[in-house]
């Protein structure tokens, strides 16, 4: 009885050494990858604030250049008479083109 008891004890000690070995190596790797993270995650951090910079920017060029074409066009379309008008009302191929 004692044979097993030491046997079942032996084993126990075995198992559990190695849930703590697996835990240790767990352990280092969380550490590393937090290292990592703490490294290149700061420089993507960067990055992407830069991007919505730049996105916002890009954003406010199109705003801008919206306006302008259309006020062109708002312009253009005041100072060209209508071609609606030039067109007969009989002529149909005409004004589906």
């Amino acid at each position: 009885e004692y044979n097993y008891y030491n046997t079942a004890l032996s084993w126990l000690s075995q198992d559990l050494q190695s849930h703590v070995d697996k835990i240790s190596e767990m352990t280092a790797v969380m550490k590393r990858a937090i290292e990592l993270d703490e490294q290149f995650g700061s420089g993507e951090y960067d990055r992407i604030l830069k991007l919505e910079r730049e996105n916002r920017g890009l954003r406010e060029i199109l705003q801008i250049t919206r306006e302008s074409f259309l006020s062109l066009r708002t312009e253009e379309a005041q100072e060209i008479p209508s071609l609606s008008v030039l067109i007969p009302s009989n002529d149909h191929n005409l004004r589906k083109s």
